[in-house]
């Protein structure tokens, strides 16, 4: 029975070290101890500070008690996009500045590789960052309807 026990715990090493558990546990546990940081930061500090802000600016406006259904409404829609924002942004600067740089002394770097393939990213990005089609995208809809309809009548 004892080499049952053995074998077991040799396996279950691996399994641990293959999978890399500890490092997913310890992931995980960075992550919720970052996620309840951040959700600290967004509760305590920003969001009392920004609805003091927006709450001033509504109560001035006539509109607001006429429509104050709507604007609460749309008011929570664009917290929530505001507070992602913000976790995005915190949750860089603590885990990339303060953490990785500061404490730890390193910094996430790109390989050159990976640095032009986040450079022609960006090119084509800007290129086609237009919510309206203009005439570019206006031939390449055309061109790809075109190629499509060839293919069909090839068949």
């Amino acid at each position: 029975m004892s080499i049952f026990f053995k074998k077991f715990y040799k396996d279950f090493q691996e399994y641990i070290y293959i999978n890399e558990v500890l490092v997913a546990a310890s992931g995980y546990a960075i992550g919720i101890t970052t996620y309840d940081l951040l959700k600290s930061l967004i509760d305590q500090i920003f969001e009392p500070v920004i609805m003091f802000i927006i709450q001033n600016i509504l109560l001035i406006s006539p509109v607001y008690e006429k429509y104050k259904y709507i604007f609460d409404n749309i008011g929570h829609f664009f917290w929530l996009i505001l507070v992602w924002i913000i976790t995005i942004f915190l949750s860089f600067f603590v885990i990339e500045y303060l953490l990785n740089r500061k404490i730890i002394g390193l910094s996430s770097i790109l390989n050159n590789k990976d640095k032009s393939e986040f450079i022609k990213q960006k090119i084509v990005t800007q290129e086609k960052a237009n919510i309206l089609p203009n005439d570019i995208d206006k031939k390449e809809i055309e061109n790809e309807e075109k190629m499509l309809k060839e293919k069909i009548t090839n068949y």
